[in-house]
């Protein structure tokens, strides 16, 4: 089995280093390769690059992309030919009772709690916390030390920037944005994008997207 990255960007890059480490100790792919069809780039950090219509066979797929609208693309475009690979750090520990769904990437130092559901596609970022009985909606993205308290239920394609707090059993709408270093107390919305401490709303997700250059794919 082959293992593709879909993007060879910095999060590219980032998860590749996973991929290796995970095949370090339990050889489960024979190759890891990049998937771009923007960069003109043959290879990245030793990794060849190829197009999506290169892919070989007995090949799983990753996707390595920041933007949840575009996780959320490229999954509906691989769902029909191709299995989406979950890759969780080694050191990672999973409870029993928690279930990650199909797609789903799981950095280093990343604590999840028990009873816990990540959706498909999902990507959990390095020292992210997910606590107990929360719920994460498919294509989210999860940063970089995150607290999600207990018994919170995210919508699909959220983005939750870094270093933000989320109070217990709070619910975030589908395609809402946590601006980075936020302290969420109350419910959020759908499509809005909120931040402080206090979070409060500041605008709506009107274009459905995070990072306004996000190429398309």
């Amino acid at each position: 089995m082959n293992l593709g990255i879909y993007g060879a960007g910095g999060l590219g890059r980032e998860v590749r280093e996973l991929a290796l480490q995970i095949n370090a100790r339990t050889g489960r792919w024979s190759s890891v390769f990049f998937i771009d069809d923007v960069t003109a780039e043959q290879q990245v950090n030793g990794s060849k690059v190829l197009r999506f219509g290169d892919i070989p066979t007995e090949t799983e797929i990753i996707i390595a992309l920041g933007e949840p609208s575009l996780r959320h693309q490229l999954a509906d475009k691989l769902s029909a030919d191709f299995q989406l690979a979950t890759l969780i750090h080694p050191d990672v520990f999973v409870p029993q009772t928690t279930v990650i769904e199909a797609g789903c990437i799981v950095c280093t130092g990343a604590f999840i709690s028990c009873n816990v559901v990540l959706g498909r596609n999902s990507l959990v970022q390095p020292r992210a916390c997910v606590g107990h009985d929360t719920k994460i909606g498919q294509h989210c993205v999860v940063s970089s030390q995150v607290m999600l308290a207990g018994g919170c239920i995210t919508g699909d394609r959220v983005f939750i920037g870094m270093n933000s707090a989320i109070k217990e059993k709070t619910a975030i709408g589908h395609d809402a944005i946590i601006g980075m270093g936020s302290a969420v107390f109350n419910p959020v919305s759908e499509s809005t994008i909120v931040l402080g401490n206090p979070a409060r709303a500041m605008r709506n997700n009107d274009q459905g997207k995070v990072f306004k250059s996000s190429p398309q794919r």
